[in-house]
């Protein structure tokens, strides 16, 4: 794979993960902030797969995360992931710690980057991610092919 793949695959995450995080126009729940979550800690974010030498054997890789909703293009702090461990896929929901209250702009966010350790090898299954799962369906970021980013749909 060139070196113009990643810088695509940055591009258009930037172009498709910030979303308005107006509580009527998300999916997910919302915080007293507007963020939208999954869980009680953090909210949840997109991300892309920076590794590219991964096997079936694999257990570490590195993402890009970046915050789906409006923060005057910074993601913030990445919190440690939610990975679900399935026998077709392993579901890995990046979060960022919640906005605090205020007004932001929505130019994109910047990448963050994020190694992943998992307990057990990849193996046949796809790396998916969380943030095209939270329950009504994703909320943000590049959901097409199911939110599939290894292997390569």
């Amino acid at each position: 794979m060139t070196k113009i793949a990643p810088i695509l695959a940055v591009s258009l995450l930037l172009l498709s993960a910030c979303q308005d995080s107006d509580p009527d126009s998300s999916t997910g729940s919302t915080d007293p902030t507007g963020s939208t979550t999954t869980s009680s800690e953090g909210t949840v974010a997109t991300w892309i797969l920076v590794s590219q030498d991964l096997t079936s054997e694999s257990t570490t890789f590195d993402i890009g995360v970046m915050r789906v909703e409006c923060a005057g293009g910074e993601t913030g702090t990445v919190l440690d992931p939610a990975i679900d461990y399935e026998d077709g896929r392993i579901l890995i929901e990046a979060r960022v710690e919640t906005l605090t209250d205020g007004e932001y702009t929505c130019q994109g966010n910047n990448v963050v980057p994020l190694t992943i350790e998992l307990d057990e090898p990849i193996g046949e299954r796809s790396l998916v991610d969380g943030v095209c799962h939270v329950p009504g369906g994703g909320i943000g970021g590049d959901c097409e092919g199911d939110g599939v980013r290894w292997p390569t749909p």
